[in-house]
């Protein structure tokens, strides 16, 4: 019995000639790009641009705290002396105007943190003073340091 010839296949699909559509790729890599701008989440330091004390040990900011910031006004030609600012809630306050703001956000609400970054020339007793408005209405403390091997750059 002779065998059958082999069937030879030809093939149905012809190979695409010509240029390649680029539109739909730019299409992906731009909206790859809109998605990961979106989804990430930009960390800001609120407050004046302060310059903080260095230090070797760091412990990392609570996510849910309050941030105050305590600096000096600039130096004036007429040497009338630089005098602390004290800002949080995109307000300056003077100290009393810091213990009500405190007190009016301690009512009826469950202790919170508060996370001073205060500039390396500020005076000590006033972050002590801030320090015991806080912790009078049983609030955490956190004194914000910059890494000793980082540099200065940004708020």
């Amino acid at each position: 019995m002779p065998l059958p010839s082999p069937t030879r296949l030809q093939p149905r699909l012809a190979l695409l000639r010509g240029t390649t559509d680029l539109v739909p790729l730019v299409t992906v890599v731009f909206l790859l790009l809109l998605f990961f701008l979106l989804g990430s989440s930009f960390v800001t330091q609120p407050g004046l641009v302060v310059e903080l004390p260095k230090s070797s040990l760091g412990v990392r900011l609570p996510a849910g705290g309050w941030i105050v910031s305590v600096t000096l006004t600039p130096e004036t030609k007429g040497g009338g002396g630089r005098k602390p600012l004290i800002f949080c809630n995109d307000e300056i306050f003077d100290l009393p105007g810091f213990r009500k703001l405190l007190e009016d956000a301690g009512r009826g609400r469950p202790p919170q943190t508060l996370v001073i970054r205060a500039d390396k020339e500020a005076p000590a007793g006033l972050l002590v003073e801030i320090m015991n408005a806080a912790l009078a209405q049983k609030w955490s403390v956190l004194l914000a340091t910059q890494p000793e091997g980082e540099r200065r750059g940004g708020p």
